[in-house]
């Protein structure tokens, strides 16, 4: 005779939660761009991507009085904020490419719906926050330069992998 069971329902019911989203820095013995080192930054609390276009104004009298606005020159803006942890070389290696002005390969990797989205960005902003009564946090903002390339089918991380196109890139694993 079969036990008693209680049913149970996904606290998300499919939904993303935020905590399932990380950010690597493309950093580590050996990595190139085809074939990237992944090297996760500690401590994170958000990492927020913003895609935004520049508007074009292209009303004229004969718009029948309505506006007409068109989307321009596209960017995306990646913004961090960690909790600072002993050891971090992600956060060290990226404070050292802001010092030399280089550019810095960065995924975001959502762990449950296997996709990813990757750019090369300029670090814009670096800045912490101290507090007697806190954890230290550090901010990181960071400007895409060109287009994202997006990843679909990734298991896991070491999937992220080739030169950025700029696209929608199907992961083969492996």
């Amino acid at each position: 005779m079969a036990g008693k069971v209680r049913v149970t329902r996904s606290a998300n019911a499919g939904k993303i939660q935020g905590k399932d989203v990380l950010a690597y820095l493309n950093y580590g013995t050996g990595a190139t761009e085809a074939l990237p080192q992944w090297s996760l930054f500690g401590g994170q609390t958000t990492a927020d991507l913003s895609m935004s276009a520049d508007e074009i104004d292209a009303n004229s009298k004969d718009s029948g009085g309505w506006g007409e606005s068109y989307a321009g020159i596209r960017s995306t803006e990646l913004s961090l904020e960690c909790i600072a942890t002993k050891a971090d070389e992600a956060y060290a290696a990226l404070k050292d490419a802001f010092i030399k002005s280089e550019v810095v390969d960065i995924c975001r990797y959502f762990t449950t719906d296997g996709t990813a989205e990757r750019n090369w960005y300029s670090i814009t902003d670096i800045s912490d926050t101290t507090p007697h009564d806190d954890m230290v946090t550090f901010t990181i903002k960071l400007k895409g330069i060109g287009a994202p390339t997006f990843y679909e089918n990734v298991k896991k991380i070491a999937d992220v992998k080739g030169a950025m196109t700029g696209g929608t890139v199907v992961a083969t694993g492996g």
